[in-house]
């Protein structure tokens, strides 16, 4: 007891700092414990759209419908013509699945950015750092998050080494 009433200076000066770092960490990870996304997706994967526009798929009145594309107006004109694959990703597994378009008709789709609980996927992208410690640990541009109420997270996706950054089409929220 005489130690703390000699030292309450030192003590508390340590305390401190310590209590904010708790406090700190326990705000950035307790919210990733508690915050569940609940909403599934669908996306595409196309090897054909190489930077181009068009996508084979979209969604009118709450399902997915196949467009007719011009394919001679492919910018990638040395990829195979073929349909591209359809995934729906389980937001709580954290995995893919991939359907046929036949399974993709019987889903009710929300095409909006948001889904309905505030999440979004947004694009990965290269590192920055702060000053005056800027770094560049490369470029990720084909990692995909999960982001909304405070939480990110990344998510795996179909997307393989043969794919690129513009290969994924979000399509829609599952309701």
């Amino acid at each position: 007891m005489r130690f703390i009433k000699e030292n309450i200076t030192f003590i508390l000066g340590i305390s401190i700092p310590v209590a904010m770092i708790l406090f700190v960490s326990a705000s950035i990870y307790i919210p990733g414990l508690l915050i569940k996304p609940k909403f599934n997706f669908l996306y595409s994967i196309d090897n054909n759209s190489y930077y181009d526009d068009s996508h084979q798929y979209a969604i009118s009145s709450g399902k997915i419908i196949r467009k007719e594309l011009d394919l001679s107006k492919r910018r990638n004109s040395f990829a195979p013509n073929e349909d591209p694959k359809l995934f729906i990703h389980d937001v709580a597994k954290n995995e893919s699945l991939e359907i046929s378009f036949a399974e993709a008709l019987r889903l009710d789709l929300d095409p909006n950015i948001k889904s309905p609980d505030e999440f979004e996927i947004t694009n990965g992208g290269r590192g920055g750092g702060f000053f005056p410690f800027f770094y560049s640990p490369g470029t990720d541009y084909n990692a995909k998050y999960l982001k909304g109420r405070s939480l990110g997270k990344k998510l795996n996706l179909q997307i393989g080494p043969q794919q690129n950054y513009y290969s994924f089409y979000f399509l829609g929220w599952i309701k």
